[in-house]
């Protein structure tokens, strides 16, 4: 458990991709990383942007082709959807944070 007097941190980056249009999918495999994490003694966990419905990498979306058009179907049906809750949060105190920084 974390202490806030401790001085270190035991965190985990996940290295891995998502299940591409399986969210529920992806969600296990979260579930599977998290719990070895925690097995491992890990208090903080990082995985990858857009890990849970997320794109997939090198994704075309300007293909109109029926191939790019069925892959844009499948990409939107396991999309998420971010309660307006955690959005205005997340406008109110990350997106802010963001901006300091030059990717």
């Amino acid at each position: 458990m974390f202490s806030p007097m401790s001085s270190t941190v035991r965190a985990t980056v996940v290295q891995a991709s998502s299940v591409f249009y399986d969210t529920p999918a992806t969600l296990d495999k979260a579930e599977r990383f998290l719990k070895e994490a925690a097995e491992l003694g890990s208090q903080f966990v990082v995985f990858p942007e857009a890990f849970i419905g997320g794109h997939p990498r090198g994704y075309n979306f300007a293909d109109h082709s029926p191939r790019g058009k069925e892959s844009f179907r499948k990409n939107h049906a396991s999309a998420i959807n971010v309660p307006e809750r955690i959005f205005l949060f997340l406008s109110k105190y990350y997106f802010p944070f963001l901006k300091c920084y030059r990717f």
